[in-house]
């Protein structure tokens, strides 16, 4: 932490781009990050215990792609709202967004991540849920990468930007994808859109049914690409 010259607050630099953060914003996203983790760890239990005490793993592959899940998305919410505040810190009339937008958002990942988990949790009778929300986690990191990096661009911050068009890409074809299977198997646009605003569901997907199956290695490999882009950036090793 250094020390700013003109207010006197404690600061985060950047050692590479050296942009500032004050310890306030600092301790704001730290308190966050508690809050987002509890949901994950909260939830990715619940999922856990449930598939074990019921003693039926006709649910595992959900509570497999649940674990990809909390591997890229523990990290990356926080990484963006940290990116978000960097981002704008030179911009004192832009420091509302954080608040409004990125912190709204991050609590969107974490209970949308919760909710998948309560599904698997749910029983094996119908994964209907769990790809609902998964499909509504995606859209929302979707939403918020593409926000990000259009504040880079209105900023002029080059350092990071592709990195993130590329995770947003994923996330966009990702539900390309969903949506294209499902209008494909289903023969109706208008269920796939039940998927974000129905209580009734419009459609049994169990583990005797394609649609589970696709539906599943579209979220493997969603989760494969994504490791495969975030790692080395969220491990520190990228350049």
């Amino acid at each position: 932490m250094a020390k700013c010259v003109i207010c006197g607050s404690r600061k985060k630099l950047c050692d590479v781009c050296g942009a500032e953060l004050h310890k306030r914003f600092d301790d704001f996203i730290s308190r966050a990050e508690i809050i987002y983790a509890i949901f994950m760890t909260w939830g990715y239990a619940t999922a856990a215990e449930a598939l074990i005490k019921a003693k039926n793993w006709a649910n595992f592959p959900l509570l497999l792609i649940a674990t990809f899940v909390l591997i890229r998305f523990f990290f990356a919410p926080t990484r963006n709202l940290y990116t978000a505040a960097l981002v704008s810190e030179k911009y004192r009339r832009w420091h509302w967004v954080v608040f409004a937008v990125d912190f709204p958002l991050l609590i969107l990942h974490s209970f949308a991540y919760y909710t998948m988990c309560i599904s698997v949790a749910g029983g094996s009778e119908n994964a209907f849920r769990f790809y609902q929300w998964f499909i509504i986690l995606l859209s929302t990191n979707v939403l918020w990468l593409a926000s990000i990096a259009l504040r880079m661009r209105l900023f002029e911050e080059s350092r990071h930007f592709l990195t993130y068009i590329e995770w947003c890409v994923n996330n966009f074809v990702t539900v390309f994808l969903f949506y294209a299977s499902f209008v494909l198997l289903s023969g109706s646009t208008v269920k796939f859109f039940q998927f974000y605003f129905t209580k009734q569901l419009p459609l049994i997907i169990d583990s005797l049914s394609p649609v589970y199956w696709i539906f599943f290695w579209i979220a493997m490999l969603n989760c494969c690409v994504d490791v495969w882009l975030t790692a080395s950036d969220y491990l520190g090793f990228d350049s």
